[in-house]
């Protein structure tokens, strides 16, 4: 557990990163150019830096059903756009409060707070269609090229020693005496484009399935919920202002869409209440997450056994997982989610047989479900079939960046199957993932002794070493400047 000052240095930095990313600067830490704004590859170079900055500060979901679950629906929104030029990844970070963010080049990040908060998918639908609308408008891009050379020098330095965790009196004095300047910079820039990203996130919501009344009722919540905002981080309200007034227009516009006068078959699917039920089962305090459960299953709703079920498997209560779970089954006949946590139960339990009945049976129902798929290959590994195991693996290789314990799987089962230099590219991989460089270096270090140049086309591989070389370097420098 990390001790209260590097937590509180940790928020301190979850605050400039949040005031900051809708005014970067564009892909490397240069002097800024006063009318040149981001092309579009500069714009993704500096959203994956970020990603790799966030993912050091801020404690993301990378497992299970949640993180699939948020990685599925973000993508079928942005399947009824048509044409984009970014590639997508959504985030759950792990903290309670309401917020939400995106930066550049398609990332986008929900604070597990927002997630319990919403009622329906539909909510939580219209505020990823409201991020997704900042990037597809390129605010952060129309900002540049309206901006001042002074402020955005200003901002960069406040980010920078966000970012890269400069310690001491001179960055701490830095960061204090911008801070006020990057607000009133960030207000007068939202009042102009997050009414732009509430009209287009409300067109894209309603092309998407949703009613678009859904994005209203999201945002008469989280007003609702102001009072429940953090002081160290900004929420989702602050961040956002004139909510009033948003709510008021969203009101018109929703009257006025075709789409608003039929009702909508994706809105109040089941899974979403067994998705908010699988994160309070997993993340919440289990004896706040018992209680709610116990009296949600007592009201005999199915999200109340379902996530029983998930927090006996998290206490290692398996019998007592699989009864929970075997009555949302029968109540729920055929939901594959359901399924794919009840042959993990058995699988818990030792009972493989029933373990690979029940996951054959989630992927029947849907081929796609990537945790089904992935839990089925851990039963087949532990049963011996490698090579079957290795084939569903390797159908679902490419979730391993939200998922890394598929690449954790692929490097014990290639390393079975003596294929030792792909074994160690995955396990470099998952380590790096988890932020334990060492054992990244080590296995890349290992992958590029086996696989030589070729492998990967020669440079990929030496730069995920350098890669992760200096992001050691890095943690290092800072842990030193605490």
């Amino acid at each position: 557990m990390r001790s209260l000052h590097s937590v509180s240095k940790a928020l301190s930095r979850t605050v400039c990163i949040i005031l900051c990313l809708s005014m970067m600067l564009g892909g490397t830490w240069v002097s800024p150019r006063p009318a040149q704004a981001l092309s579009l590859s500069e714009e993704k170079e500096l959203g994956r830096k970020l990603l790799e900055q966030i993912d050091e500060v801020l404690p993301l979901i990378k497992d299970g059903e949640v993180a699939t679950y948020i990685q599925t629906l973000g993508e079928s929104l942005v399947a009824s756009l048509g044409t984009t030029s970014y590639d997508y990844r959504f985030f759950i970070v792990d903290q309670s409060i309401p917020n939400a963010f995106a930066v550049p080049g398609g990332y986008i990040f929900v604070f597990r707070g927002l997630i319990e908060l919403m009622e329906t998918e539909g909510e939580l639908a219209s505020i990823l269609c409201h991020e997704i609308a900042h990037i597809e408008a390129r605010h952060i891009h129309r900002r540049l090229e309206a901006g001042k050379v002074a402020n955005v020098a200003a901002l960069a330095g406040v980010l920078a020693a966000a970012l890269l965790g400069a310690g001491g009196a001179a960055s701490q004095g830095l960061v204090a005496g911008t801070l006020a300047g990057a607000r009133s910079f960030q207000l007068k820039y939202s009042r102009d484009q997050e009414q732009e990203a509430d009209q287009l996130g409300m067109r894209y919501l309603c092309k998407a399935g949703y009613p678009p009344g859904a994005m209203v009722s999201a945002m008469q919540k989280m007003a609702r919920q102001s009072w429940r905002s953090n002081s160290q981080i900004p929420s989702y309200l602050s961040t956002h202002p004139a909510l009033d007034e948003r709510i008021h227009q969203l009101q018109k516009i929703a009257e006025g869409m075709e789409c608003a006068r039929g009702a909508s078959a994706r809105e109040g699917t089941v899974n979403f209440d067994l998705i908010q039920a699988a994160l309070v089962a997993d993340y919440a305090e289990p004896r706040i997450a018992l209680d709610r459960f116990m009296r949600e299953s007592q009201e005999g709703n199915p999200a109340g056994f379902y996530g029983l079920g998930r927090l006996y498997l998290r206490q290692g209560r398996f019998e007592d997982a699989v009864q929970s779970l075997q009555r949302v089954a029968r109540t729920n006949p055929g939901n594959p989610l359901v399924l794919s946590a009840l042959g993990t139960a058995h699988f818990r339990r030792g009972n493989l047989d029933e373990a690979l009945k029940v996951l054959e049976t989630a992927l029947l129902l849907n081929p796609g479900d990537v945790i089904s798929r992935f839990r089925l290959a851990t039963v087949l590994q532990d049963k011996g079939a490698d090579r079957q195991a290795l084939d569903h693996l390797m159908r679902i290789e490419e979730h391993a960046v939200v998922y890394p314990e598929i690449d954790y799987r692929l490097g014990v089962l290639l390393g079975r199957m003596n294929r030792l230099g792909e074994a160690h590219y995955r396990l470099g991989r998952y380590h790096e993932r988890q932020h334990e460089w060492r054992l990244s270096i080590f296995h890349y270090k290992k992958a590029e002794a086996l696989l030589g140049s070729g492998f990967m086309g020669g440079d990929e591989l030496r730069e995920s070493i350098e890669r992760v070389e200096d992001r050691a370097r890095r943690e290092l420098w800072q842990s030193r400047g605490r």
